[in-house]
């Protein structure tokens, strides 16, 4: 597949035929690949274990959303984890071990990155495999949708329980998410662990289901933010990136 190029057509495939042909787009090596089907659905894919935040992990997911942004619409993206997390978060261990200036640099990167995905000129997917806590929670905020899993993950704000403040950044994305005051107020000043079902009452989800269905679930969803299934006749990347701006 070649960026700036390439059309995916749209259309209805089986499992093991969206399996032979999917495209493997971006592999850093190390647990992150990004893969385009043929119906326009790109999905990244997390499996670093937790899939903590330091400047590696950031560093390949800007890489792979460099990639999704090459690739011509129709185009839409799922971002997933595998196993467990789908992220735990800041790399506390790296900070822990790191210069101030070093810590702080991270954490630009880090909303840079969220800045980036938030106002990307197509739909985004947040697939929740497992636990997002903390800027876990906020690499899935920053997406236009989200599907957790059942039966296992919380999403988090920790900062209470490790005695850190949520930043500029991670803040102003919250308050744009959230618009339940009354929900805002009890995750950051609470740290009340929401599963599934209390994220969905929340308004911190879109939807529910089983981790066996999760990719499925989060691939349909990002297919009905296509031009031609939304029927936008006159659709344009430009201006769609805008409206998320403004």
């Amino acid at each position: 597949i070649s960026s700036r190029n390439s059309q995916f057509a749209i259309g209805t495939m089986t499992d093991e035929q969206h399996q032979k042909t999917t495209i493997l787009l971006y592999d850093d090596g190390n647990g992150i690949t990004l893969k385009a089907a043929p119906n326009g659905v790109m999905t990244i894919l997390m499996n670093r274990g937790p899939n903590v935040f330091n400047p590696s992990l950031i560093g390949s997911l800007m890489a792979a959303l460099r990639k999704v942004e090459d690739v011509d619409h129709p185009k839409a993206l799922v971002i997933r984890g595998v196993g467990k997390f789908f992220s735990n978060g800041l790399d506390l261990e790296f900070m822990q071990n790191s210069e101030p200036h070093e810590t702080s640099a991270m954490i630009e990167q880090c909303w840079n990155f969220l800045a980036r995905l938030l106002v990307l000129d197509c739909r985004t997917v947040a697939a929740i495999n497992g636990h997002g806590f903390g800027a876990g929670l906020f690499l899935a905020l920053a997406c236009d949708f989200r599907i957790m899993r059942t039966k296992r993950g919380f999403l988090n704000f920790p900062e209470l329980n490790l005695g850190m403040r949520l930043g500029k950044g991670f803040a102003e994305l919250s308050k744009a998410k959230i618009t339940s005051p009354q929900v805002l107020r009890e995750g950051v000043l609470t740290g009340k662990r929401y599963d599934s079902h209390a994220s969905l009452k929340a308004g911190l989800v879109d939807d529910e289901c089983s981790v066996e269905m999760l990719q499925e679930r989060a691939e349909s969803l990002a297919l009905q933010g296509l031009p031609d299934e939304l029927g936008a006749k006159f659709f344009d990347a430009t201006s769609f990136q805008q409206m998320k701006m403004e």
